[in-house]
């Protein structure tokens, strides 16, 4: 084992964890205020939920002894086997405790970028069954896919950091969440509190450096290339996205500031240690172009995803996974893009994209239906007109004196 990784796998273990209170700030900020509150609560249980759930079960599902390229066994189940001690089939430079709650850290944050669908009209007792399936069930597996020895990575497939696992099936299970609720009675996209979403970008923009560079899983040249990337991708996709925002809608706003750098964020995931800086610029460039026009098509087709989960981890994590099919320099990366003469990659790439979106889109219809079984999923009408705040959680954004 490795005292300076280690020290820098908990150091980025602690970020990554505080990008999901960041995440509540954010999503608190764009909601109506009268539903704050319960948009914060949905992030924040997500800690509890998965955490558990990680220490169960879901661990070993996505890294336990691989079962014919699909799932993992159960040589981790209830934290078996994992203590103090050096894992050399995953991590022979880190204690495999410390690399469990690495990855659990970001098993925590993505069905949570799941809440920003459905605000303001999904039951709360849903929501968390919602999770915590959707943990298990999608989540987990496609985990072991990529990077547990399944069987797109025995293809091929590289995702650095989590464009399929994170991204992609977060914003197409998203996309399939909003049209299974319906949209809102009234579906007002406008900001509450411009200052927590600036707060809230800031701390997610902070922490995406140790999502990305924490990804190499060692304080090494892969890691410091990510930090460069993860900072110019985002660079270069906000000053796209202002440019477009001007020209299609003549005007310049914070909001289209703070959604730009994270479509640059969210497009360079899947490739932040496997190119070179220079095409980080291009690739956060092309990520803002293809994510603003996603946003353009959720008006043109009305479905209500709420926060633009979809458009910007869905859309920005598929072209990501693709785009490293392009780009990957065989240098620093596990396989050579196009551009370096690695024919096959791009293909791989794009069947990594259709796998997990197949998947995603199937299951995570599958375990909704099933909750609507059990449980309404939706908020009554009288509720929705409350708002999540008084009417489930009995508390307020702000009290009067």
């Amino acid at each position: 084992m490795n005292n300076i990784d280690i020290v820098f796998i908990i150091i980025c273990t602690i970020f990554v964890f505080f990008m999901t209170p960041g995440l509540a700030l954010f999503y608190g900020g764009l909601v109506r205020r009268r539903n704050v509150v319960g948009i914060m609560e949905q992030c924040y249980v997500s800690i509890g939920v998965v955490s558990v759930l990680w220490a169960i079960w879901g661990f070993s599902i996505a890294f336990g002894a691989d079962k014919c390229g699909i799932i993992g066994g159960g040589s981790f189940m209830f934290l078996r086997n994992v203590g103090v001690e050096a894992n050399a089939g995953l991590v022979p430079n880190l204690p495999l405790v410390l690399f469990f709650v690495f990855q659990l850290v970001f098993a925590i944050i993505t069905p949570a970028l799941i809440a920003g669908a459905v605000a303001e009209r999904m039951d709360f007792k849903a929501y968390c069954l919602f999770i915590g399936l959707w943990v298990l069930l999608v989540y987990s597996p496609i985990a072991h896919w990529v990077w547990g020895g399944g069987f797109l990575s025995k293809m091929g497939v590289i995702d650095f950091a989590g464009g399929l696992v994170i991204h992609l099936s977060a914003g197409i299970s998203s996309l399939v969440a909003a049209i299974v609720l319906g949209a809102r009675k009234r579906m007002d996209f406008t900001p509450c509190n411009m200052a927590y979403v600036s707060i809230g970008a800031g701390v997610l923009w902070a922490g995406w450096f140790a999502f990305n560079s924490g990804s190499a899983l060692a304080a090494n040249a892969a890691a410091s290339l990510a930090v460069c990337n993860t900072l110019l991708s985002s660079g270069a996709a906000l000053c796209v996205w202002l440019a477009v925002s001007w020209v299609c809608c003549h005007r310049i706003t914070l909001l289209d500031s703070l959604i730009g750098g994270i479509a640059g964020l969210v497009v360079i995931t899947p490739m932040a240690g496997y190119v070179q800086p220079t095409l980080s610029l291009p690739v956060g460039a092309i990520g803002a172009v293809a994510c603003f026009f996603a946003i353009r098509a959720r008006e043109k087709f009305g479905y209500d995803d709420t926060l633009d989960v979809w458009a910007l981890h869905g859309v920005g994590g598929a072209l990501g996974v693709a785009l490293a099919g392009l780009f990957a320099d065989p240098t620093v990366a596990p396989a050579a893009g196009l551009l370096y003469g690695g024919s096959r990659q791009l293909l791989l790439q794009l069947t990594g994209v259709a796998a997990v979106a197949f998947y995603s889109v199937i299951a995570t219809f599958i375990i909704l239906k099933a909750i609507n079984m059990v449980t309404k999923l939706r908020l009554s009408p009288e509720y929705e007109d409350i708002g999540i705040d008084a009417s489930i959680h009995k508390e307020a954004l702000y009290y009067k004196d």
